[in-house]
C-alpha cells in the first residue's frame, strides 16, 4: 500500500503501527521542518523489502523500496506538491534515468498534482512525453480527484500493470488507485520448527503420580550417579506423559484486540458501503464515512484497553512493560540471535568474549597501580559445611523463580508443584555434596546464549541448571 501526505513526523511511527494488519511491516518518508506532506509504504511481511536512496530533490518527496524477486524491482512513491518547482521534470528525470539502467522493472506511483487527463495542460503533456521518451507507459486513465481530474499515476513498463482501477472509499478527497502486478517474492516471513509438549492439567497431575511412586535416584549411592538418576527418571516421566511435538509454522502474528465488538463494526462498514455503491446517493457516503469513523474508534478503544490490562497485570514485570512498548513503539523488528547459532557463529561468539577477557586483564597488569609483589592474606575458609534441613530446600524451592533451563529435566514450575515428592531425593543429593565436598559434574554444565545488549554490541547469558542454582544458594546461606 502506498500512502501520501500522511502529515506523520518521525514521532508519528507509533501511528503507523496501529495502522499496519498483523504481519505487516512500513517504510516512512517525512517532510523535515515543515507541515504536510509525508510518504509510507505498507507492505507483507513475506517481502523482503529494503529501502533505499537515490538522491535529493527539492521538486518533490518520493521514497523507495527495493524488493527482492527474481527480476530487479524498485516500488518508488511520489508526491509533487501543487506548488511545486519549475525544476520538477528535469528532477523526475534524473531519478528515472539513474533506477531504469539499475532495475529491470520499476513502479511509479503517487499524487503528481498534475492534470494529465487535460490535452491542453503543459506540464501534463511534457510529463506523459518524458514518460515515453524512457519507454514508461502511465495507466491511470480515470478520475483520481472528487473535482474530476486525474493527478494520481501509476507508471512503469508497458504490460507490466493488470486490472488497474479508482474506487472513492470515502475517506479523502483523493480516490484509491488499485492494481495488480505479478512477480515472484523470495519469502522474508520468518518460518521454522517449534517444539511444544502439551501439559495440561491431567498431565499434571498423572506427571505427580508417576514421581510420588518412583525411586528417583535408582538405589545409586555415588554423587554423580544420584545426579543421573534423578535426572533421568524425571525427563523419563515428562516423556512420557507429554512427548515433545515439533509443530512447523510461519509464525504469523496476530491483532488480540481484534474481538466481536470490532467484528460488528466492520460489518456495518461492509453493509453501509455496498447501499452506497448500489445507490451512490452522497447521503449513504455520509453514513458510509460515519461508519468508517466508528470503526476505526472502536479497533483504538480495545487496543487502548487491551494494552492497558497488559500494563495493570504486569505493573511488577518490567520485562513484560518494556516488550509492550517496544512493540507500539518500534516497528523494527529484533534480530533473533538464537536463529544465527550455528557452529562457526557460536565459536566466534566464544572467540570474542574470551579475548575480551584476555584483554581486561592485560590492560590490569599494565596498570601502574597493580602491585604484583603485594602480600597475600589467606581467606578465613570452612573446613566443613553443616547439612541443611527438608524444611530449608522446601522454602528454597518455593521462593525460587519459575524461569526454566533447557538443561532441566522438567520445567521448573513441575518441581515446584511437586515439590513433597522431589525435596527427599533432591536433600540427599544436596547434602552429600555439601558433606563431601563434591560439585555434581552434570551441574558444572550451563548454556550460554548471545543477547544483544544494545545496537550490535552482544554480552553473554548464562543458564545452568535449576537444581545447580538451588545448591549454590544452599552453599551460599551456610556460608
Amino acid at each position: 500500500m502506498f500512502l501520501v501526505e500522511t502529515w506523520l513526523k518521525e514521532e508519528g511511527a507509533a501511528t503507523l503501527i496501529e495502522t499496519c494488519p498483523p504481519n505487516y511491516k512500513f517504510y516512512q518518508s517525512i517532510r523535515d521542518n515543515k507541515r504536510g506532506g509525508g510518504i509510507a509504504v505498507i507492505f507483507s511481511d513475506k517481502l523482503s523489502c529494503n529501502e533505499i536512496n537515490l538522491g535529493t530533490f527539492t521538486s518533490f518527496e518520493y521514497l523507495a523500496i527495493k524488493v527482492k524477486t527474481d527480476h530487479s524491482l524498485l516500488l518508488i512513491t511520489l508526491y509533487r506538491p501543487p506548488k511545486s518547482s519549475p525544476t520538477f521534470l528535469s528532477d523526475f528525470s534524473t531519478l528515472v534515468s539513474a533506477v531504469l539502467t539499475n532495475y529491470d522493472r520499476i513502479i511509479i506511483t503517487g499524487d503528481f498534482n498534475i492534470h494529465v487527463n487535460k490535452s491542453g495542460d503543459s506540464n501534463g503533456k511534457d510529463l506523459l512525453n518524458t514518460l515515453d521518451g524512457f519507454g514508461l507507459h502511465q495507466y491511470v486513465t480515470e478520475a483520481t480527484h472528487q473535482l474530476g481530474n486525474t493527478l494520481d499515476l501509476v507508471i512503469s513498463q508497458p504490460a507490466n500493470i493488470n486490472n488497474i482501477s479508482v474506487s472513492d472509499i470515502a475517506i479523502s478527497d483523493h480516490y484509491c488507485v488499485l492494481f495488480e502486478f505479478p512477480f515472484t517474492i523470495h519469502s522474508n516471513r520468518e518460518t521454522g520448527a517449534t517444539h511444544k509438549r502439551c501439559i495440561n492439567e491431567s498431565a499434571q497431575q498423572k506427571i505427580t503420580e508417576l514421581i510420588s511412586s518412583r525411586d528417583l535416584l535408582n538405589g545409586h549411592k555415588s554423587l554423580d550417579e544420584m545426579v543421573a538418576g534423578f535426572n533421568s527418571n524425571l525427563k523419563d516421566i515428562l516423556d512420557e506423559v507429554a512427548p515433545l511435538k515439533t509443530k512447523h509454522s510461519s509464525r504469523v502474528k496476530t491483532s488480540p484486540w481484534i474481538n466481536e465488538s470490532v467484528r460488528e463494526k466492520k460489518r456495518q462498514c461492509r453493509a453501509a458501503e455496498r447501499v452506497w455503491r448500489k445507490s451512490k446517493l452522497e447521503v449513504n457516503r455520509i453514513i458510509l464515512k460515519e461508519h468508517i469513523i466508528t470503526y476505526n474508534n472502536t479497533i483504538r478503544t480495545e487496543r487502548k484497553n487491551y494494552l492497558s490490562k497488559i500494563i495493570t497485570d504486569h505493573h511488577n514485570n518490567t520485562r513484560v512493560l518494556f516488550s509492550t512498548i517496544e512493540k507500539v513503539l518500534n516497528h523494527a523488528p529484533v534480530c533473533n540471535m538464537l536463529s544465527l547459532a550455528t557452529t562457526p557463529k557460536c565459536e566466534e561468539f566464544a572467540e570474542f568474549f574470551t579475548n575480551k577477557i584476555l584483554a581486561i586483564r592485560a590492560e590490569i597488569i599494565r596498570d601502574p597501580n597493580y602491585l604484583q609483589d603485594a602480600p597475600i592474606k589467606e581467606p578465613p575458609t570452612l573446613q566443613t559445611f553443616s547439612a541443611i534441613t527438608e524444611d530449608d530446600l522446601y522454602k528454597l524451592i518455593k521462593h525460587s523463580k519459575r524461569s526454566t533451563c533447557s538443561l532441566d529435566p522438567i520445567p521448573t514450575f513441575l518441581m515446584k508443584n511437586n515439590c513433597n515428592y522431589i525435596s527427599t531425593p533432591l536433600l540427599q543429593i544436596i547434602n552429600t555434596s555439601i558433606l563431601t565436598g563434591i560439585f555434581p559434574s552434570a551441574f558444572k554444565t550451563a548454556v550460554v546464549k548471545p543477547l544483544l545488549k544494545y545496537g550490535s554490541r552482544e554480552r553473554p547469558w548464562s543458564q545452568s541448571f535449576f537444581f545447580s542454582t538451588l545448591l549454590s544458594r544452599d552453599n551460599w546461606i551456610i556460608n
